[in-house]
């Protein structure tokens, strides 16, 4: 199974940075110019404090993967929010002082992600985007790095992050956390409305069209059109953990569309829904003779992916699926299917774990 070595950046030394900051009860007053704080987070939090735009610039030792990051962290004073955009200028080898006191990547990072140390020049100059809630979350956040915690907590992303998530995942481990392909949020109310939704990921997120900052907040019409342009929000996430239901169904892989056919309406999908799932997935699933296909429950959807929207829906309906691949029929128990009704404000949601 694809897993994400929980960011061979976790104590990762600012592994990066451009910091842009928000301020919750003032404007900004210098959103333009950057105050030059030099190597000092100190400078950096009491300038943000004021409401300035201020920069750092870092040169970090990781004794463990004995490389030497040189880092750039800005913070720009926004409205409500700090947006924290993180910059890696340069990552090079070398040969670590035995004295050296900098943050570094743990050792247990290290061993997991062996193969950062040979593509560091892919993460030059790459960029990931956090949005804090204080300068104390942002100075820890600029000292501390992209821990896998602050990943998920202040909703990062961008391409460092897409890119690290490739170099650290291989088919070889096992104990990988998953990552969730493709989810798509399909709004149905019944007359025009703003709506907030937003996801709790017990991991974080990876891609998202529209790009979800600290969540989305769309207009959405009763044939489901958002923002006048998208059928659906999508994302991507990288989750922590993984737990599967005894059921599922064992599917011959000349069969799959056919099945999808009758078993996605029956699931609650509507004809446009089932389209585009199956658009998405058919092309993925022909590895095998035979693929298992499970649905997470409830339960773990919402300890792990929990689905918020405002203003609450009359009914939700969320199908995320576990596909592995077999060369062999296996035998499985098939699980009880209630078929969904669609009345009032409908929100459908589905997605997919491919298990390779």
């Amino acid at each position: 199974m694809k897993k994400l070595i929980i960011f061979a950046i976790t104590t990762f030394t600012i592994i990066i940075g451009v910091l842009i900051l928000i301020d919750y009860t003032q404007l900004p007053k210098n959103n333009e110019n950057f105050v030059n704080c030099n190597d000092s987070y100190e400078c950096l939090y009491n300038e943000i404090s004021k409401g300035n735009s201020a920069k750092i610039v870092i040169n970090e030792e990781v004794q463990s993967l004995k490389i030497i990051e040189k880092s750039l962290i800005e913070v720009k004073p926004l409205e409500k929010k700090y947006e924290v955009k993180m910059t890696i200028l340069e990552m090079k080898q070398a040969n670590p002082a035995a004295d050296s006191t900098s943050w570094s990547i743990s050792e247990e990072i290290a061993e997991t992600c062996p193969q950062l140390i040979n593509n560091l020049s892919k993460i030059e100059s790459k960029t990931a985007i956090c949005y804090t809630n204080s300068p104390e979350e942002t100075k820890e956040l600029a000292i501390k790095g992209l821990t896998n915690e602050f990943i998920s907590k202040y909703n990062c992303n961008g391409e460092l992050i897409d890119i690290v998530t490739d170099i650290c995942t291989t088919n070889e481990s096992p104990d990988f956390p998953p990552g969730v392909w493709k989810p798509a949020i399909y709004l149905y109310p019944e007359t025009e409305i703003n709506a907030r939704v937003s996801v709790d990921i017990n991991g974080f997120i990876t891609k998202s069209i529209p790009t979800y900052g600290i969540g989305w907040d769309v207009i959405a019409k009763p044939d489901g059109l958002i923002d006048n342009t998208y059928d659906y929000l999508f994302y991507e996430a990288q989750l922590k953990k993984l737990n599967l239901p005894d059921e599922g169904w064992i599917i011959k892989t000349s069969e799959m569309e056919n099945w999808f056919n009758v078993m996605l309406p029956r699931l609650g999908l509507n004809q446009k829904e089932t389209y585009q799932f199956k658009d998405y997935w058919l092309d993925k699933l022909i590895n095998a003779e035979f693929y298992e296909i499970k649905i997470l429950t409830k339960s773990f959807l919402d300890n792990n992916m929990k689905l918020t929207v405002n203003p609450k829906p009359d009914n939700v309906i969320r199908l995320i699926f576990y596909f592995k691949p077999h060369n062999n029929k296996i035998v499985l128990d098939e699980p009880i299917i209630y078929s969904p009704k669609r009345r009032g404000f409908t929100v459908v949601e589905w997605g997919g774990i491919l298990d390779n």
